[in-house]
Parts: structure tokens; sequence; C-alpha cells
């Protein structure tokens, strides 16, 4: 018997995808496409009852291969949503308010045979970052709001990207154990990530709030989301719409905190309130990019280069992710 998550009941979640194209210069493990993995995942929350999930991806990448726009496809053929996440996927942090929002403008258009299916107009914030200064975020907000965008948070997230360098490395060089390793412990970290942050969101609120779950476009979710989905099941989570955990309180609400920092929703509400969360980010990060080791492909220099790149292509400051 799995341990539910909490002591009150079943556990309110809605799953949601971001980047089903991954960025510019990311390397994709060998074996897999954008197609397949999108197929693996919609066929694991189709196993599970998941309808109506929106996926946020940035289409940059579709500049130089037209046949990704296939993957919206086939998510929306499933019963999924397309919703906005710029062009670029530059974060606020970097660029100014003109250039997120003609980026938002930009992507907008692109996606417009898919979003404009979809029953809301979501936009999500790349890296859930919603302005370092005061300026950008009440800047973007105004933006949004006039635009009738409604801004979806991500409320729980395990840190899914910081295992893209180790697997495919571990892939590229034939480490078979290596790549065992890495698919126990994303279904493990994904699971304790759901602990710790509902309980803090649990201790802060004094009720357990509806979620927003994040996994990303990965070989390793391919691999492994149904996995997550029978642990999360067996431990009580209810699998929800987007729409109703957009409808908790604690989501609708932009937290009243300016931050440079990587925190979701939780993160931030925990910041505000001075409420610790237990192994956040996870430890196991910097264990996993022990795996096959190799010269220049360690994970803060491979999304150093994938993110550096996205930033300069927007004329913007880059530095590296604030934990």
């Amino acid at each position: 018997m799995i341990e539910p998550v909490s002591p009150n009941g079943p556990l309110r979640l809605a799953i949601s995808m971001d980047d089903l194209f991954l960025w510019p210069d990311m390397p994709l493990a060998p074996g897999y496409s954008h197609l397949g993995i999108t197929r693996a995942m919609t066929a694991a929350m189709g196993r599970h009852g998941i309808a109506g999930a929106y996926a946020f991806s940035a289409t940059t990448p579709a500049e130089k291969a037209p046949d990704l726009y296939r993957v919206f496809d086939h998510w929306v053929e499933a019963g999924h949503h397309i919703a906005n996440h710029t062009h670029h996927h530059a974060n606020l942090n970097w660029v100014t308010v003109p250039k997120y929002i003609a980026d938002i403008e930009r992507t907008q258009t692109l996606i417009q045979p898919w979003a404009g299916r979809a029953p809301t107009r979501y936009f999500r914030y790349c890296m859930d970052n919603w302005g370092n200064t005061p300026e950008k975020h009440e800047g973007v907000q105004a933006y949004l709001g006039r635009s009738g965008f409604t801004p979806a948070p991500i409320s729980i997230w395990f840190y899914d990207t910081e295992f893209l360098a180790p697997h495919w490395r571990a892939l590229r060089s034939g480490d078979a154990e290596g790549v065992a390793h890495l698919r126990r412990a994303f279904v493990d970290t994904a699971e304790k990530q759901l602990r710790v942050q509902a309980a803090a969101a649990r201790a802060m609120f004094g009720r357990d709030p509806a979620h927003i779950w994040l996994i990303h476009g990965t070989p390793l979710a391919a691999d492994c989301l149904d996995a997550i989905l029978d642990r999360f099941q067996a431990a009580g989570v209810v699998f929800i719409s987007l729409e109703e955990a957009m409808a908790d309180p604690m989501n609708a609400e932009a937290v009243p905190i300016v931050t440079p920092r990587f925190l979701n929703q939780v993160q931030k509400w925990a910041a505000l309130k001075g409420v610790p969360i237990e192994d956040c980010p996870p430890a196991v990060l910097e264990e996993i990019d022990w795996i096959a080791p190799m010269a220049g492909q360690s994970t803060p220099e491979v999304m150093g280069r994938v993110f550096r790149a996205i930033s300069d292509s927007m004329d913007g400051e880059f530095f590296a992710k604030l934990y």
C-alpha cells in the first residue's frame, strides 16, 4: 500500500504539459521523436481517464521543422488542448515587456488552428517566471487581461528537465544501468515532489488546494508517465481539468511577490509566508548529473547553452536559473 498524499482525502490534480517540441539546440535522445513522445504521453493519460489537458509549447523549433505541428494535430485529436507559451520561450527576467508581448502575439497566430478550439484562452509564463521587476510583472499582466488570456501557473513540478542531459548521455554511451537508474529516479522524484509540495500548500492554507502539475515532452516522460500516474492514483490523486484547478484561489490569484527565482505557485506562496519545503529542489539532481559523464555535457552546460541562445535571439540579458 502507498501512503496517501493527503490525510484529508483525495488530492485534486490537473495534468499539464510544457514544451512538446522542447527548444532549439536541445539534443534529443537517440531512438525518440517528438511525435512518438507525445503519442506515448497521450496513451498514458488515456489509460488513466485524463482528457482535456493543456499543452503549452513554444513554437520556434517548428520554424525549421514544420512537421512538428503534427504533434499538435495528434494532441488535439486525442482530446487535449493547445495554449500559448510564447514563440521563443524566453524568460521574462531576460527580456523587455514589449518583446515578451510581441512573442506572445507571434505564437498565438501560429497556434490559432489548434488553440482556437480550446475552451479557455490560457497563457503560461516561461519557467513560471512572472517578471523580476514590478514594471515587467504589471506590464505583461495588464496585456494578458486586455487580450483575454488567463495566466495558468504551475503549483507542483519535479524538475523533470534536469534529467534530459543525463538521460541523453547514458543512451549515447550505452550505459544501460544508468538509463534504468534514471527511470527509477524520475518516477520516485515525481512522487516525492508531489508529496512535499502538496504538504507545504496544506500547511499554508489549512486545506488541500487543487493543484496544477507539470511535465515536459521529454524521452523519460514517454517512458515513465504511465508509471507516475499509477503512483499518483495509488496515493489518492484524482485527476481534474485545468479549468477546475484554476477555480481554486491559490491558483487564480497572482502571488504578491516579485522575484527572479525559479519558483512555482506553491513555492512563491511559501517564500512569501516563510514556509520551508523539504528537499526542494531535490538533492537527486546533483546525483544524476554524475551518470555517464561527458565533457561539456553536464546539465548546467547543456541547459545554459540552450537558454542563453534563446535569450540572445531576443536580445535579452541572460542569467541562469536562481533556485
